[in-house]
This record gives structure tokens, sequence and C-alpha cells, in this order.
């Protein structure tokens, strides 16, 4: 039986990119079992933009929440999906993507979680980089190396709930601690050498947003207290990031990455969106 992929798309005041994330999902309603949208109460012009693509959402909601982590909590908890993944509304999900995903859940029904390669795009949704990420394993990543890439990570809802989902007193790396709990859980990672998602990288991100900086700051060094096995600089974490960039050389990885942002770089993704796996 084919898998069943819930996505969530949390929202708030982010009128300049949301309708190319809705699109980028709508586009592929036939892989996803459902979708749900949860603005949080925007006052520029979101919620009339998630009218226009109401047919092909499944629920949304706009009304004040407690922030991003509680929005995607919300909505993954009217999930009935076997798998979870969510997508920001300043981010994009790259066309086949969804089809991509489906094809190799269903081969490999072991898997709990999965990742791809990414793209990154500035606020005017031009390509910056390209980038081959390799598997991610509970055994590398205590070896620093770790690389989730949240906008091409689904995983199964069961895991989800099992680990009590996400932290919701975190606004900045509530994705990164999930992970290290899925370590901890020691799931199984697959990996599709695709590209399956976007990153954009603008600076009213929360990573770059003067107003997000020190609450940033602040959760990295968490991350570092709670699982220093995954987050704190040490000799083996040196060792392994030193190992994971001779094999990022050594198998092509790198040099294709290489090639691929320099055949896309400055390009739109209107423009090029359907050629990153040509």
């Amino acid at each position: 039986m084919s898998p069943r992929i819930t996505v969530v798309t949390p929202s708030y005041n982010q009128e300049k990119f949301l309708e190319e994330t809705l699109r980028s999902v709508t586009s592929q309603r036939e892989y996803i079992h459902e979708y749900f949208v949860l603005d949080g109460g925007s006052t520029d012009g979101s919620v009339d933009i998630i009218r226009k693509y109401a047919d092909k959402i499944d629920w949304w909601t706009s009304e004040k929440d407690k922030g991003q982590s509680d929005a995607i909590h919300r909505g993954f908890q009217r999930a009935t999906g076997d798998y979870l993944y969510w997508v920001n509304s300043d981010d994009v999900l790259l066309p086949g993507a969804m089809a991509k995903v489906t094809a190799a859940l269903q081969q490999n029904p072991q898997w709990d979680a999965l990742t791809g390669y990414h793209v990154r795009i500035d606020g005017a949704s031009r390509v910056h980089s390209l980038h081959r990420i390799p598997p991610e394993s509970p055994a590398n990543s205590r070896w620093g190396r770790h690389h989730v890439c949240q906008q091409t990570c689904f995983f199964r809802r069961s895991i989800y709930e099992k680990l009590g989902g996400l932290n919701l007193s975190l606004h900045c790396v509530m994705d990164t601690e999930m992970w290290c709990r899925m370590f901890d859980a020691q799931t199984v990672w697959g990996h599709i050498p695709q590209y399956l998602g976007v990153f954009r990288v603008h600076p009213e991100a929360k990573g770059r947003a003067s107003g997000w900086l020190d609450l940033y700051t602040r959760e990295q060094q968490m991350l570092r207290d709670v699982y220093p096995q995954y987050c704190r600089p040490n000799l083996k974490h040196r060792l392994g990031l030193k190992y994971y960039r001779m094999s990022q050389i050594l198998s092509g990885r790198q040099l294709q990455q290489w090639l691929d942002t320099r055949r896309f770089f400055g390009k739109t993704l209107d423009e090029v969106g359907a050629q990153f796996n040509g």
C-alpha cells in the first residue's frame, strides 16, 4: 500500500513568499494524503492567498498561536498520515519531490525518516547554491556528521508521537533538537540522492533577523549542553568532520554540487525548478 504523507505549512505574515510555497505543495496533491495550513493570525495579505488555494487544502486556520513550533505541532496532531513533513511558508517543495518520496518509502518500508539534496535561494527566489548532503545515521551523528535539512526531511508519524513531538519551548532549533532525539531513538534513516526541497535565505529569516539572534544563540547553547554527543565540538567531531569533507570530495558530491551551483546560480525557481534532477 502506498504510504500516506501529511504535509503542514506554518505561516505568519509571509505574504511575500507564501503563494510560492502553497503552489509548490498543491501542484503535487495526488501524492499528498492531507495538507494543513496554520496561519498565526497574519495582518498582511496571507489569508487572501490561502483562500485562493483553499480547494486544495484539507484544513486551514488563521488565529493567534504560540509560534512556529506550536503551529507545526497542532497540524501534526490532526494528521492521519503514515509520514509527516512540514514546509515553512518561505520555503519550497521542488517539482516531482512527492512522487520520489512516495516511491522511495514504498520500496523501503523500514525507513523511519529520509532526507535528500536541497537548494538554497534568496528572497527573490534566485538560486544561491545547491547541496548534495549524504545520508544520515545515528552512528555518523555521534561523529559530528549530521546535516539534516528540514526542507527535505520526512519522518514516520509513530516516531514523532513516540518522541513527544516538537519541543514547544523552542522557536529556532526545534527541528535540530528533534533530530537529536530521533538519533537517540536509533531511528532508521533513508536517503534520496535527488533535490527535494528549497531553503530560502533572506534577511527576515530567524537565523538572520537581528531580533532573533539572541534567542537563536541561547537555543544553540542548549543543544550543546543537552546533546553534547551530537552538538558540542570535540576531538571526535573534528575528526568526523574531516572524514565528511574527504568523503564529499572522493564521492564526487562536492564537485557535482559545485557544477550544479555554477549551472543554476542566479536563475529563478520558475526558470529552472524542474531541471535540478534532469
